[in-house]
């Protein structure tokens, strides 16, 4: 058998042929992949979506500014209120939002004694406020406009400066929907 060099080369040739053809395949397969994860991706997140983390005192001074801008309507269940300097500033900021034409409502736990301080405060501002008595109410939750601002942050001076505590401020449709229909249906549900 005769060493043919031109032979060789001609298989070399389709051997490469071969091997582009496959790398182009796993190429272009690799980015239908990447592809498919980016919209996958997207399609959970808006641009317009935002988390925002609120460790410790962080969440007082988010809720503070929240309240202060805001625009349309400031719905809360809290479970403790306490009276205090730092307390009586979100307090006054409550009140000047409903002066704004903010519609502010407040729902808070029946038995908690520092709660019925807190409602005579806010209803000698004209804030709507309701006692939920029929199961504990524990929740922490703020609904600024668009915002919604959830956690364990009670209203009380520990709670605020002192113990370790966590929230977050989410901006987005779906969760906004969801707890404002939340809020609603405890609020209807109180008379």
């Amino acid at each position: 058998m005769e060493f043919n060099l031109t032979s060789m080369f001609e298989y070399l040739a389709i051997i490469n042929t071969i091997i582009l053809v496959i790398l182009f395949y796993v190429l272009i397969m690799l980015l239908k992949l990447v592809k498919s994860n980016f919209e996958y991706s997207r399609s959970l997140t808006c641009p317009e979506d935002r988390i925002e983390v609120l460790n410790d005192e962080k969440y007082y001074y988010y809720v503070l500014n929240k309240i202060k801008y805001a625009k349309k309507e400031i719905n809360i269940i809290m479970f403790s209120i306490y009276l205090n300097p730092k307390i009586s500033e979100l307090i006054d900021e409550l009140t000047n939002a409903r002066k704004r034409g903010v519609m502010v409502r407040v729902i808070l736990e029946e038995e908690v004694g520092s709660n019925i301080l807190a409602q005579s405060k806010l209803s000698s501002q004209h804030i709507l406020v309701k006692f939920h008595d029929s199961k504990k109410t524990h929740n922490k939750l703020i609904i600024v406009d668009d915002t919604v601002i959830v956690g364990s942050h009670n209203w009380t001076d520990k709670a605020l400066f002192e113990n370790k505590e966590s929230a977050i401020a989410v901006s987005n449709e779906d969760v906004l929907n969801i707890e404002k229909e939340y809020f609603e249906s405890l609020w209807r549900s109180i008379e």
